[in-house]
């Protein structure tokens, strides 16, 4: 079996935590891989960590665990879940976080009975998401650890919408580059623009632009450009400059595509 674990968190690289949930498992699987998906998640945000894991999972091999700690203590309306998807295994609170990385319903979803309150909340990644995967890793049976479930929790306002116009869709993801990327895919926008005439609209439509290039190098530097990316949503970004900055684009500013008739 693959002993691959990966770790999503938002705990930046200064603290003590990634080390102590690595040694937890290192010390009952000592053949682990482990790998670093991103610890520089925004505090919390659990779209952000869903959007990042979701770009990549489709690259790791069957059996890989991974391990997502943003927004992960449970209250009474959320459980922690373990889910099998795609042959790969996900622990973690049920947030809505697992509902951007699963396209469909995963082949088995197990709530884990917990209170909460306990006193393993305290430093739950530890505590019970690393226990959880050396059970995992050691050849256990999900199944074995709690409740089945028919699915993850899912929130429909993820998705781009259609409208009289064309599309309606949000930024989900800024870069380090400052780059802004959308929920819109290329199938999305195929399905809805197609070879039609079309204008993006931006950050309240102070913005707009008529082009999807292919490169980043089509347009002048410091210009409006608006590519379909490696992972196929619709990226606005600034040539040489920051989208973030200079369109003033954040996490949840809407865009709008209209078919110009």
């Amino acid at each position: 079996m693959t002993k691959i674990v990966t770790l999503t968190t938002d705990w930046t690289n200064s603290d003590y935590y990634i080390g102590a949930v690595k040694a937890s498992i290192l010390s009952a699987v000592p053949e682990t891989v482990f790998v670093d998906i991103s610890h520089n998640i925004e505090h919390f945000n659990w779209q952000q960590a869903g959007f990042v894991l979701g770009s990549i999972v489709d690259n790791f091999p069957d059996g890989t665990i991974h391990i997502i700690g943003v927004d992960s203590e449970p209250d009474d309306n959320t459980k922690i879940i373990v889910a099998q998807y795609h042959r790969q295994y996900f622990i973690c609170t049920d947030n809505g976080t697992l509902g951007i990385i699963f396209k469909s319903t995963p082949e088995c979803t197990i709530a884990f009975d917990m209170e909460s309150g306990s006193e393993d909340c305290v430093f739950m990644e530890k505590n019970v998401f690393a226990e959880i995967a050396k059970f995992i890793l050691q050849g256990n049976d999900i199944t074995l650890i709690g409740e089945k479930i028919e699915d993850v929790t899912r929130f429909t306002d993820a998705e781009p919408m259609t409208s009289a116009r064309g599309l309606l869709g949000t930024i989900v993801y800024i870069d380090s580059y400052g780059n802004a990327i959308s929920n819109i895919s290329r199938e999305k926008f195929d399905s809805i623009i197609g070879e039609n005439k079309f204008e993006i609209l931006l950050n309240t439509h102070s913005h707009k632009v008529n082009k999807i290039c292919t490169t980043y190098k089509e347009v002048e530097i410091a210009e409006i450009v608006c590519i379909f990316n490696s992972i196929g949503l619709l990226e606005i970004a600034i040539r040489s400059g920051s989208a973030k900055n200079l369109l003033g684009l954040r996490h949840d500013s809407q865009i709008r595509i209209d078919i110009i008739k």
